[in-house]
């Protein structure tokens, strides 16, 4: 388990905001390897970032100074760190099947940013007010198994069941994705949908809250299952041999089980990313 253990750390070490990797579309080169293959890029650009938490700003903007990508594989392992589109994160996978259109891996991700009295940068020094006294939620780490199945070539769709091994809830999280790909002149134009459902004790720790979080419009709150909807559409386009143009919108929706939280102000979330990124 030391391989296991190594990529698991480095996962931690990359992690920010995780969803689905590029592994979300057809085209990732991930598969199992006999010598170790990898591929790298570096990009920076403009976020645009209307967060659902109470108390944020309606719409935040800020720019993404430097981010990196990299697709790389070892035998039946992978680390797929993807920074360049909106549902991009990290994952660190070992390839269980991988044939006849069908791939099933063994993965390791993470599933939910923290939340604290800063909202979600736990390493900001300014406190929103309207979360004042509240606990920390801490980042999770999830395990579980991922099935896809690709259509010709350019969609894909794709099954996750994943377990919190960080001990921070100890739920769970189902997920499904449909992605697709289409060519268009000199434009790559990706889209995605998906649903995730979450167990109680998912729903109850991030967005719960409990008896001595209590203050003045916040009462104590103790959600069951919830779920939530998300489309992307992400486009790229090449600016030259090395330089690539990305473009790239996300939208979130929560049911009432989240949206009704007393930290939570809408029952939606949207992103928005302007970006170049340069290939080896």
């Amino acid at each position: 388990m030391s391989r296991a253990f190594f990529f698991t750390l480095l996962c931690l070490y990359l992690s920010f905001s995780l969803h689905a990797s590029n592994r979300l579309y057809a085209d990732n080169t991930l598969h199992p390897s006999d010598q170790l293959y990898y591929d790298v890029s570096l990009g920076f650009g403009l976020i645009f970032d209307n967060s659902y938490l109470i108390g944020s700003h309606a719409y935040q903007e800020g720019i993404e100074v430097f981010n990196i990508n990299v697709s790389a594989t070892y035998g039946n392992w992978y680390l797929d760190v993807d920074h360049s589109q909106l549902t991009g994160g990290v994952i660190v996978g070992y390839s269980l099947i991988d044939k006849f259109d069908w791939g099933l891996d063994l993965i390791f991700t993470q599933a939910q940013d923290g939340i604290s009295e800063n909202g979600f940068d736990l390493y900001n020094s300014n406190k929103i007010p309207e979360l004042s006294g509240i606990d920390e939620r801490k980042f999770d780490l999830t395990s579980g198994l991922r099935l896809s199945r690709l259509f010709n070539a350019d969609s894909q769709l794709s099954f996750e069941l994943l377990q919190d091994i960080s001990s921070r809830h100890n739920g769970w999280i189902m997920s499904a994705y449909f992605s697709k790909i289409i060519p268009w002149h000199n434009w790559e134009l990706r889209s995605a949908f998906g649903v995730s459902k979450y167990s109680d004790d998912f729903s109850n720790y991030y967005f719960g809250i409990k008896a001595h979080e209590q203050a003045q419009g916040r009462p104590v709150y103790r959600p069951q299952s919830a779920y939530s909807l998300v489309y992307e559409f992400h486009a790229e386009y090449p600016l030259n041999e090395n330089w690539v143009f990305l473009a790239g919108w996300m939208s979130t929706w929560f049911s009432k089980q989240i949206y009704q939280s007393p930290i939570v102000r809408q029952n939606h979330q949207h992103k928005a990313k302007l970006s170049v990124r340069y290939v080896f």
